[in-house]
């Protein structure tokens, strides 16, 4: 059958994931999960932690130590959000060329969103530290109701809702299969940044920077392709 390909030339809404993508979370949630294993007298795993970034931190204490039982897993959670909404957070430094490029992209008439597994809390406190709050529309973490949203997925459909997003406006900016997944769910284009945390395998659109968005949302609308059936 006949598919179109997104035409990126008519987006209007980018939405974007936090870490990983606007942000580099690694150091100020390394040092948050060192004290909270450390308060269950564990010594937290050498690991690469771009590869563990992206779900919520149970899974990834489990992941860097899958011995952890339950009640560790409970208590590690628990320390590292104090840690983390305390002081953690702090150390989060913005990848180069965002605050410049999220500017431009507002004054070329995109409307912004962020979809993150961040908890509410260190979410708006890293947006208000890095002057970034007022250039998004709206932003939804996994805690902004209760019960929590079950998925990046169920996230995303909601702010689709609430803003009549379609395909025809709407790209999904992120570094990890879940965003793609998000992405695919709700037939959205996705724009893979390849400096990221995450690994996506051949996505039609990518950027290595993240300066060079406005150039690949400017391009020109693209032909109609065979796609299989």
């Amino acid at each position: 059958m006949n598919k179109s390909v997104p035409v990126l030339s008519k987006i209007t809404d980018l939405i974007f994931d936090l870490d990983g993508t606007l942000v580099d979370s690694i150091p100020g949630i390394a040092s948050s999960l060192r004290e909270a294993f450390l308060s269950v007298g564990r010594q937290m795993p050498l690991a690469d932690l771009r590869a563990a970034i992206g779900p919520p931190i149970g899974i990834i204490a489990q992941r860097l130590e899958p011995e952890l039982s339950e009640d560790e897993i409970v208590e590690i959670e628990r320390h590292y959000r104090s840690s983390y909404d305390n002081h953690g957070w702090r150390s989060t430094p913005l990848f180069p060329g965002v605050n410049e490029t999220l500017q431009a992209c507002i004054k070329r008439g995109y409307r912004l969103f962020i979809v993150t597994n961040k908890p509410r809390i260190p979410t708006k406190k890293i947006l208000q530290y890095l002057e970034l709050e007022s250039l998004f529309k709206e932003v939804v973490t996994r805690d902004s109701r209760s019960p929590a949203y079950a998925s990046k997925a169920e996230m995303l459909q909601e702010l689709l809702e609430k803003h009549a997003l379609t395909l025809e406006t709407a790209v999904i900016v992120g570094d990890t299969m879940e965003d793609c997944e998000a992405a695919q769910v709700h037939h959205l284009p996705f724009i893979y940044v390849t400096y990221g945390y995450g690994s996506v395998a051949s996505p039609q659109f990518f950027v290595e920077r993240f300066t060079d968005l406005p150039s690949l949302l400017a391009t020109e609308p693209l032909h109609q392709e065979e796609v299989s059936a």
